[in-house]
């Protein structure tokens, strides 16, 4: 999935349309929720040092800020959700805190050690070279740093037909699997502390979803129009039958580094 498809699906207008339909400040479901799972089992303490990668319109990081006094940068490739997360940032008086730019999860410029934790919420099916993010997210970790994310997982094998159908209405190039997640991450010298399948509870959210969206039927098609309803429902239903299928699932994983010598 190119870049400019993700450009496109998030959008200052697609981003509102998702955000509506999954929760206030958030383009991944689950919401604050599952923000509170992930920083319980990470342990994220007070002044921790943190990077959201793919944070969208700042849900994760806003919510961290305030919650757990933590210091969080977020990192996008859209400039209009990092431009709303700012605007976010400020209106809370948060900015102090929690602050966004622009940048490639697989290729960044920060220097390393910079951040305690790096952080993801249903982002990281987005970036199409998986072992490029791990090295990156080693690389400006600290010596005893912690990864703490959730994802989309591929389950099962797919054919052609289907795999493309699931990268279409996900906007992925490809999906890992929680086995090459935790190949990854050990090869990078972390030790997997937490691995759980929650593709029971993506499911569950999932149809909450779909069923809140078709209670915005008249709403969308009567502010936006019958036919972008329609392109809502047709990618959201086909996530949610990719999900009931078991060929995509959720994951929780949170990885630790030693410090050594």
């Amino acid at each position: 999935m190119s870049v400019e498809a993700i450009h496109k699906n998030y959008s200052q207008l697609g981003s509102a349309l998702i955000e509506k339909l999954y929760s206030s400040d958030y383009l991944s479901i689950g919401g604050t929720h599952s923000t509170d799972v992930l920083a319980d089992l990470a342990g994220i303490a007070q002044g921790q040092r943190i990077l959201d990668l793919g944070c969208g319109l700042g849900g994760p990081a806003l919510h961290l800020a305030e919650s757990r006094k933590c210091q969080v940068t977020g990192l996008d490739l859209v400039e209009t959700n990092v431009l709303e997360a700012n605007s976010r940032a400020a209106a809370r008086g948060l900015d102090q805190r929690a602050g966004f730019q622009i940048g490639d999860a697989a290729d960044m410029a920060f220097e390393d050690g910079t951040f305690d934790v790096v952080w993801g919420q249903d982002a990281w099916c987005h970036v199409p070279d998986k072992a490029a993010l791990i090295a990156e997210c080693a690389r400006v970790l600290t010596s005893d740093g912690t990864i703490a994310f959730t994802d989309w997982l591929q389950t099962s094998d797919m054919d052609a037909v289907q795999l493309a159908d699931v990268h279409d209405a996900t906007v992925s190039t490809n999906m890992a699997t929680m086995e090459s997640y935790r190949g990854l991450l050990q090869g990078c010298g972390f030790t997997v502390r937490v691995s759980e399948d929650i593709s029971a509870t993506f499911i569950d959210q999932y149809r909450k979803i779909i069923a809140r969206l078709e209670s915005f039927e008249d709403e969308i098609s009567n502010q936006f129009s019958p036919k972008v309803y329609g392109i809502m429902m047709q990618k959201n239903g086909a996530i949610l039958r990719a999900f009931e299928a078991h060929l995509i699932g959720g994951g929780r994983i949170v990885a630790k580094r030693d410090a050594g010598p």
